[in-house]
């Protein structure tokens, strides 16, 4: 059981890599995609190469799992899954916004532009 789930997990991870977004949608319910969806703007200008899966729990029909994606960043997606007849599929998903790692650029351009400048003087 809890290896048909990591199977899923992974043929999952796969399809986010290959950039292949069908494949990836192809394992969740439209109520998890759009769950995700809702934070994809935390995640822009990531472009994942390779993923760990750091956890899959399975526990009956129900499941969780944590899988890290990286590539010029990082982010972790925590999915909750259902087992049906058809087998596993993401009934809940998220990117928590904590475990998103912006690339490097992207962290040096936010932060060079956060200096505060000198209060504005008028000139007499």
């Amino acid at each position: 059981m809890k290896e048909d789930l990591r199977a899923t997990v992974e043929a999952q991870a796969r399809a986010q890599i290959a950039g292949d977004a069908a494949r990836f949608a192809s394992f969740m319910t439209p109520a998890a995609l759009l769950e995700l969806g809702r934070s994809a703007d935390a995640t822009r200008g990531i472009a994942p190469k390779r993923y760990r899966i750091i956890e899959v729990r399975a526990e009956g029909d129900a499941g969780e799992s944590q899988v890290r994606f990286d590539g010029g960043g990082s982010y972790l997606v925590v999915t909750s899954w259902q087992r049906s007849p058809d087998g596993w599929k993401a009934i809940a998903a998220t990117r928590p916004r904590d475990a998103v790692r912006q690339p490097w650029w992207r962290r040096w351009l936010r932060g060079s532009g956060s200096a505060a400048s000198a209060e504005r003087q008028e000139l007499q």
